[in-house]
């Protein structure tokens, strides 16, 4: 029984720090897939979000799925990012920078 009580408590006091070392790796980045097969079809997407943490500010935004059925496939992606540095102007085409 006194192992059992040990193996609990630990348990209960290893849970906070598991959680807090997770939640300082996700400060950063957040990365999410998934995949489906049925018989109507497949798709798959996948999404990342971006902090950097060097202090300049840069952030990032991407999103891409895809899928195939009995009537077609099709695909679609979004990306965004803000931040960071600007020396390439504006567009990135060097104007106006």
């Amino acid at each position: 029984m006194r192992k059992i009580t040990r193996g609990i408590a630990a348990t209960a006091l290893s849970a906070p720090l598991v959680l807090g070392a997770t939640g300082v790796a996700a400060a950063d980045e957040f990365e999410q897939s998934s995949s489906t097969v049925g018989p109507e079809g497949a798709s798959t997407s996948h999404v990342v979000a971006t902090a950097d943490s060097d202090g300049d500010g840069q952030v990032s935004y991407e999103e891409h799925r895809a899928w195939a059925g009995p009537n077609g496939a099709g695909s679609s992606s979004t990306e965004s990012s803000a931040g960071g540095d600007d020396s390439d102007g504006l567009l990135g085409l060097g104007l106006l920078g």
